[in-house]
């Protein structure tokens, strides 16, 4: 079985438990009639775990608290589930598959992004321009494959229960004409109509602000329904995902100060809108 962020996260936590009890993993495996390999591959998500060596390892561990056994049983039943994303796992970064996993599990998903779009935002047209502007990362004949994975990314706002999400942009990313003023007239305008959803809040951090919380970079918090939250980092060359309670409360407050210092979400609505009217008549001027 191929590891997925479910998988290694769930034998994290196992390896984590059975640090804390003092347990070596020889002993472990012998208590469990294992195969040392096997208690590995566990942790390290390698391998499906049984609802009954799960039980059993948790006993073996002193959780006997229902609703921490119930949670650890659901998480292994949530890591046997194969995604959508899988498909194109061995042609994709792991880091993004991860990504990709998060968004989908997510309740809550809260983004700052300084100077680009969020692709779950993104039109296809600024998709597109966005990609080929750093072939570095992927090569052009995969555009078409990546535009195609943001577009499925994007369904997730139009499930039955959507995750909230919550976006701060800065100015930057609205006047930085990726594609063309044409484009970002098109982007800007789909911006304002997602503004309408119950379940998505844009905001817009604007030069005026000063600086922000957000000065280091964008970064990605992630809500879970059983698990604790997730920050992404990007950059250049990876990804880096953060769950210790330290890092959380860090970003987390971050974002709560760049949701004070932008505009409210009615002002940012006339912003966008503004925006896209002075882009519009450039792109009639230059025509």
């Amino acid at each position: 079985m191929a590891s997925t962020f479910r998988s290694r996260r769930l034998g994290a936590e196992l390896r984590q438990l059975r640090e804390d009890t003092g347990l070596s993993a020889e002993a472990v495996a012998k208590q469990m009639e294992f195969s040392r390999p096997k208690l590995s591959r566990i942790e390290a998500g390698e391998v499906r775990v049984s609802q009954n060596d799960l039980k059993a390892l948790l006993h073996l561990y002193g959780v006997d608290d229902d609703a921490r056994r119930t949670r650890f049983i659901e998480s292994a039943r949530d890591a046997r589930k194969r995604g959508w994303w899988q498909t194109y796992a061995d042609s994709l970064p792991r880091e993004y598959t991860d990504y990709i996993a998060l968004e989908a599990d997510a309740t809550d998903i809260r983004t700052f992004q300084p100077i680009l779009i969020p692709g779950l935002l993104q039109t296809e047209r600024y998709m597109r321009a966005a990609i080929r502007a750093n072939p570095a990362i992927m090569p052009p004949a995969d555009v078409d494959k990546l535009v195609r994975i943001r577009f499925e990314r994007q369904t997730i706002l139009g499930r039955d229960q959507p995750p909230r999400l919550w976006a701060i942009l800065g100015e930057a990313a609205l006047r930085q004409t990726v594609g063309g003023a044409d484009v970002m007239v098109e982007q800007i305008r789909h911006l304002e109509k997602l503004t309408a959803s119950q379940h998505i809040v844009i905001q817009v951090l604007p030069y005026s602000a000063g600086a922000h919380a957000g000065l280091t970079g964008p970064f990605v918090c992630f809500s879970l329904p059983r698990d604790p939250d997730i920050v992404c980092v990007e950059n250049m060359t990876g990804t880096l995902y953060m769950d210790r309670a330290g890092e959380r409360q860090g970003y987390n407050s971050a974002f709560d100060h760049l949701r004070a210092a932008a505009d409210n979400p009615a002002d940012s609505l006339v912003r966008m809108q503004g925006v896209a009217e002075e882009m519009q008549k450039y792109w009639k001027d230059t025509r």
